[in-house]
């Protein structure tokens, strides 16, 4: 599947979404960090994640690990539309829900390195 190196990219990816998830699930969020470490997430993964290439995948997972980082980088622009407007939320109750929404994409995304990496684990 993907070499160690590979593999250790990824799980810093989903260290960082962890981070940022339990970041975003506390009850007064600073909006004015929010931004900042999105681009920090969002920098990681093009350097890191987005830059392995199916070249550097054996042939038989290829297509699989293109497929993933596609979903992930969908789920990442998502994810920047929901903060925007997380910040652009005006009342309590709507800055919660949309709160909420930012930490389910957060999950997602956390999912599926979970999945990779526990299938990684598998092959022999």
């Amino acid at each position: 599947m993907l070499s160690q190196s590979h593999n250790q990219r990824l799980r810093e990816f989903q260290q960082a979404l962890e981070q940022m998830y339990y970041k975003f699930g506390a009850d007064d969020v600073a909006r004015s960090a929010i931004q900042e470490q999105f681009q920090a997430l969002k920098g990681l993964f093009i350097t890191e994640i987005a830059s392995i290439s199916a070249s550097d995948i054996p042939l038989d997972y290829a297509s699989r690990w293109q497929s993933l980082k596609t979903e992930i980088h969908k789920q990442i622009r998502l994810l920047e539309n929901d903060l925007m407007l997380l910040q652009a939320s005006r009342s309590a109750q709507t800055a919660k829900l949309r709160q909420k929404g930012v930490c389910d994409r957060i999950g997602t995304l956390i999912d599926y390195c979970q999945g990779w990496l526990q299938q990684s684990q598998e092959q022999p």
